[in-house]
């Protein structure tokens, strides 16, 4: 039995993978179940290691539930937040007789949120609690350092396939270099009439118009996907370009983890988004009603690698 885990974000909710779940399950694809849990639900500012608990025991629980306790392999799926939760969370289900067999993050910081972000590490903390410590990486030894070396590391590696998806650009959240984890985004246009002019109009462009059946855009395109595996922009190029010797060991928390986790053998997944503003949620069809013309090339995406 495969069963394919989707874990949720930042404030979220297991409906906001549901259009996911549908199109899993649209497949029909034997011995395959998905499973969502809502085990972080209105708790998600209690911190990366405490979610990944949670999540781990919920799963276990349902396989009991449902006598799924041998030949069973999972998939672990993770938008935001969730990414990183399920990371953790493959390693702590290490001793339990579970094949890993992929694993995909979806707009995830892998990086934490403190690389290239104006948001203040201060007010993150205040806002998302643990969480935000863990982020923005302000504890002695930060938990995403951690996760990026043995034995978090190790389950990692474990997965058949591993591939992460980020957006480059219109995600604001999770930066570009956060998701897929590399010094620079490649894809930055320089500024000009054009590219300040480019949200205006496609925020414009993206106002709901009725049409059968739902609510479409004047302009309802679907995301561009690019494979960027080979891209040599990875830990080799970094450099600690610091202004002060706080910034130089936030920078060299963030060079351990990208050395970590490119380690591995990854499919890293440029994604250009159709429409400002609303990337993060676009990538997973939070609204079906609304989103569907926006993200579902992505979603199909998704699919074709937890089912191949």
């Amino acid at each position: 039995m495969h069963v394919v885990v989707l874990v949720h974000g930042f404030t979220g909710f297991a409906t906001d993978l549901a259009y996911l779940a549908k199109v899993i399950n649209a497949r029909n694809a034997p011995d395959t179940t998905v499973f969502s849990p809502t085990c972080n639900e209105w708790r998600t500012d209690s911190g990366v290691e405490t979610q990944a608990e949670r999540v781990a025991e919920s799963l276990l629980k349902h396989l009991d539930e449902r006598c799924l306790n041998k030949d069973v392999s999972i998939s672990l799926v993770g938008h935001s937040l969730g990414g990183l939760v399920a990371r953790l969370a493959a390693h702590k289900l290490a001793n339990q007789n579970l094949k890993l067999r992929h694993y995909i993050s979806v707009a995830t910081p892998h990086l934490g949120s403190r690389y290239k972000s104006p948001i203040p590490p201060d007010l993150a903390t205040v806002v998302a609690r643990q969480t935000g410590r863990d982020l923005f990486l302000t504890e002695a030894t930060p938990i995403l350092t951690a996760m990026a070396q043995s034995p978090v590391l190790d389950a990692l590696a474990s997965f058949q396939t591993r591939t992460a998806y980020g957006c480059v650009e219109h995600d604001i959240p999770v930066g570009f270099e956060s998701a897929v984890f590399m010094v620079d985004n490649p894809f930055v246009k320089p500024v000009s009439i054009e590219s300040i002019a480019a949200p205006i109009k496609g925020i414009l462009n993206s106002l709901p118009v009725a049409y059968s059946g739902g609510l479409s855009s004047l302009s309802a395109t679907q995301p561009v996907l690019k494979d960027i595996s080979d891209h040599a922009n990875d830990s080799a190029a970094f450099q600690l370009l610091t202004a002060s010797a706080e910034e130089a060991v936030h920078m060299k928390q963030v060079e351990e983890i990208l050395t970590g986790l490119n380690s591995l053998t990854w499919t890293k997944m440029a994604i250009f988004p159709s429409r400002p503003l609303f990337a993060h949620e676009d990538v997973i069809v939070k609204t079906e009603l609304w989103q569907v013309q926006f993200g579902s090339a992505v979603i199909e995406d998704i699919v074709e690698r937890l089912l191949a």
